[in-house]
């Protein structure tokens, strides 16, 4: 073939990232943007976003969807606007995760195919009459399009998880639920953003160095990579927080590593009930299902393992080292993963990107501001079963913004530096407010979308 250098070059890329694919951490360097198709794994739309997002080059959902559910009689589970929903979703995910938006798949159905799991999808029928999903299309379109300049410049995000590659490809993966659970619990329980960065690709973390990298329950890790953290936090600062075992190196050999300065002990098993002191406060951790077979917990140096075990702090040159020797990602109790979350976010001293005045303690709402040179995008998304009023404030202008977010969808509004509406998708006849010190203080906006 002749040589195009106007032709963008990509990597077609299904969800399961962490699963014997292409990961785009490892072929972003070849392409001009990475991809990722958002599917099945319903509950994983942020980690998608998170872990398909090479720092150094722009992402699309590349081709995102809903493939066809059946009810156990045949019929079809999903009402039609149950479809537009979870695109509307997918469409807001895309952009909260700092991606540069989506591709439906697909626009018309495919009748002529044998297989009714995909003759179903797509936004116009067979009929060529559309699909309420189609609207979600346009819509978005118009949005965007109207705020297309104000994509410069992004701040990215204070807290950077790191895929644990090493453990991914061993014979006893364990990464999956160690990251999802991560991303999930900060993302939904504390409204905290995170960026995604890979075991073996941590230059990444030289160009904006987060304040707090996290490295959730990896077990058997590289000793290249963690003797790379260990020096960009000596030397640049930050806090670097390992769970779980740090005595196994990436082939699961035992590994004397971080004895003197963590006091890092024997490598045991789990027990299905284990307690871990998180400053002053005892905090259960209950590792069910097969947890007590293919994980490790490690014991501090000359303990016995009788008493709960404790989070390790030490100070590493610049920076601030955390060890929780339990693996809490791997654990089925979220609360005790958030405590730590918090105690290490206010070691770090990540600033929060917004301030929630109400709706934020519901558990399946989503929201977060996505600050840009010239302004910023909010993004907020509903996976819970209720209407829900939402109030929030901006740190950095001190504007409040006061919304109803509907059961099932999504609610998008831009901001100039000073706090002011720009534009608002929204669907329905919700309400976006803008009061505080910004223009127009007080003032319903009922702009329709993208208006």
């Amino acid at each position: 073939r002749s040589f195009q250098p106007k032709r963008l070059v990509t990597v077609g890329q299904d969800e399961g990232l962490g699963a014997q694919r292409p990961s785009p951490f490892f072929y972003a360097e070849a392409v001009d943007y990475t991809t990722v198709h958002t599917w099945w794994k319903m509950d994983d739309l942020v980690w998608d976003g998170v872990f398909g997002k090479d720092p150094g080059k722009p992402t699309l959902v590349q081709e995102t969807g809903i493939m066809y559910v059946e009810a156990p009689d045949g019929r079809a589970k999903r009402s039609e606007l149950e479809l537009r929903n979870i695109l509307e979703r997918k469409y807001a995910y895309s952009f909260a995760t700092g991606g540069a938006g989506a591709v439906q798949w697909i626009w018309n159905i495919n009748f002529y195919m044998h297989n009714v799991n995909e003759s179903h999808i797509g936004a116009l029928r067979a009929d060529g009459t559309e699909k309420p999903e189609a609207a979600v299309s346009y819509d978005f379109g118009a949005f965007i399009g109207g705020i297309r300049d104000l994509f410069r410049g992004r701040k990215l995000e204070e807290t950077a998880i790191v895929y644990p590659y090493s453990n991914d490809f061993s014979h006893r993966p364990l990464a999956w639920d160690a990251t999802t659970r991560s991303v999930r619990t900060l993302s939904y329980l504390m409204n905290v953003p995170a960026r995604g960065v890979g075991e073996y690709h941590l230059d990444a973390l030289a160009d904006a160095p987060p304040k707090l990298i996290v490295v959730p329950s990896p077990h058997n890790f590289s000793g290249e990579a963690l003797e790379r953290l260990l020096s960009h936090v000596e030397s640049v600062g930050g806090v670097l927080l390992l769970t779980g075992p740090v005595g196994l190196d990436a082939y699961w050999r035992p590994a004397e590593r971080l004895k003197e300065l963590l006091g890092a002990g024997e490598v045991v098993n789990l027990l299905r009930e284990e307690r871990v002191s998180i400053g002053v406060t005892v905090w259960p951790a209950s590792f069910g299902g097969a947890r007590i077979a293919d994980s490790f917990k490690q014991l501090a140096e000359g303990a016995s393992g009788s008493g709960p075990s404790a989070v390790v702090e030490a100070a590493h040159g610049k920076g601030t080292l955390l060890w929780c020797p339990l693996p809490l990602e791997l654990n089925e109790d979220k609360a005790s993963l958030a405590a730590l979350y918090r105690f290490a976010l206010a070691r770090a001293g990540v600033a929060p990107e917004l301030e929630w005045l109400s709706g934020g303690d519901l558990r399946g709402v989503y929201g977060r501001k996505l600050e840009m040179s010239e302004g910023s995008l909010f993004v907020f998304v509903s996976e819970f079963g209720e209407d829900a009023d939402i109030s929030v404030k901006d740190p950095v202008t001190g504007t409040v913004y006061s919304f109803t977010l509907e059961c099932e969808r999504s609610v998008l509004f831009a901001a100039d530096r000073e706090g002011r509406l720009l534009s608002a998708y929204r669907p329905g006849e919700t309400a976006v407010a803008a009061k505080g010190t910004a223009a127009r203080g007080g003032e319903t906006v009922r702009d329709s979308a993208g208006g």
